[in-house]
């Protein structure tokens, strides 16, 4: 490569920093709750840039400028990219032992920007701990998903490439530069440059990732009482019941309706009726088993199967509900509760038509429940009402 060439590979560096900053930055843009993370990242490679034409312009702007601020923005930016992985995951940030860091360096270059060896070690060598660090912190939160193990070869890779320019730093001559014409430069330069690409590639990954834990979240949990919804439940149901079929264990369903609701809305207001149904959810939760299946069924009706629980174990859990404690400050309320049997089968009946069945025959109890004065529990009998 000419000199031209090795300068353009440089600017090129920092120009992919760009675009991928772009990308981060409308990420975080869009979804400044969820991804607070983005902007550090989307930092990063927009200080690398900055740092990149300052290297860039060397010639045209004094060397000293151009080597220390330059080396100074492209640490500072591998720095934000690890702190945003911190944010992303709500670890610490290290703030004050990374600009400790950054003063360092760039007291160190100011002292030996003539002696390009000495600056070859320094730089790669600091920024080869702030990627060691960044990879060791993917690792300990996410590396089993795709995106996690993406970004953690790619750390890996950029390690190395910087490992590598310090153990041939000593191979250049005192009075070298940047642009001088080498084969260890050469090779330092396209690895780091693959390296960076594939890192901002990989912290894409991870915010595309956590956007879709959250949608899929939004559409298997209710936003107000963090239960599951109808259709989430359904589906946990009815793989609950083939597994019955393999067992042959009872189980048992709960519907559940909070008494008078309309009137805790009109006397108190909605604002305190949403509180009553989170409270109730927090009820549920406590009460029930980490195998229960619960969802809210709609309005304030929720729904819970109960694996492998005959009828009188059933019969206490849901007194145990009916009975639980509202929370300090929530106005009292009362709930009504319908109980029905699933007995095991060996039928190869569908297990949608069983469990709508036991759903009519809990909604028949739990009406009779209601007719009888509310807050009890009404168990139902085997065949539909």
């Amino acid at each position: 490569m000419n000199e031209l060439d090795l300068r353009a590979v440089v600017l090129l560096l920092g120009a992919i920093g760009v675009l991928t900053a772009v990308v981060l930055l409308h990420l975080w843009r869009q979804n400044r709750s969820l991804l607070e993370a983005a902007a550090w990242w989307g930092a990063g490679p927009l200080s690398i840039f900055a740092g990149t034409v300052l290297l860039g312009l060397r010639g045209l702007i004094g060397a000293p400028v151009s080597i220390v601020l330059g080396n100074g923005f492209i640490l500072a930016g591998a720095i934000a990219m690890y702190l945003g992985s911190c944010r992303f995951w709500n670890q610490p940030l290290p703030r004050w032992l990374w600009v400790w860091l950054a003063l360092v360096a760039l007291l160190a270059l100011s002292t030996v920007w003539p002696h390009y060896p000495l600056r070859l070690t320094i730089v790669p060598g600091l920024m080869a701990v702030v990627q060691l660090a960044h990879w060791r912190l993917i690792w300990r939160h996410d590396r089993h998903s795709f995106g996690g193990r993406f970004l953690i070869g790619w750390l890996a890779f950029c390690t190395l490439a910087l490992a590598f320019r310090v153990a041939t730093a000593h191979l250049e001559r005192v009075d070298a530069d940047l642009f001088t014409p080498s084969i260890w430069q050469n090779i330092y330069l396209a690895s780091y440059a693959f390296s960076l690409l594939g890192e901002t590639i990989g912290l894409v990954l991870l915010g595309q990732q956590r956007l879709h834990a959250h949608i899929r979240e939004l559409a298997t949990q209710d936003s107000l009482t963090g239960i599951p919804t109808r259709t989430a439940f359904w589906e946990a149901a009815v793989h609950e019941l083939q597994r019955q079929q393999r067992t042959v264990k009872p189980a048992a369903l709960l519907m559940l309706d909070l008494d008078h609701f309309k009137r805790i809305n009109d006397t108190y207001g909605h604002q305190t009726g949403d509180a009553v149904l989170r409270d109730f959810g927090q009820r549920l939760k406590r009460v029930l088993r980490a195998t229960d299946r619960l969802g809210r069924y709609g309005g304030e009706e929720f729904i819970a199967l109960l694996p492998e629980t005959p009828v009188t174990e059933a019969l206490a859990i849901a007194e145990r509900i009916r009975t639980f404690p509202a929370s300090d400050g929530i106005p009292p309320y009362t709930v009504s509760i319908g109980l029905t049997a699933i007995p095991p089968t060996a039928a190869s009946s569908s297990m949608d038509s069983r469990l709508e069945s036991a759903i009519g025959r809990a909604d028949a109890a739990l009406y009779q429940a209601k007719a009888l004065g509310r807050d009890q529990t009404v168990q139902a009998a085997l065949s539909p009402a």
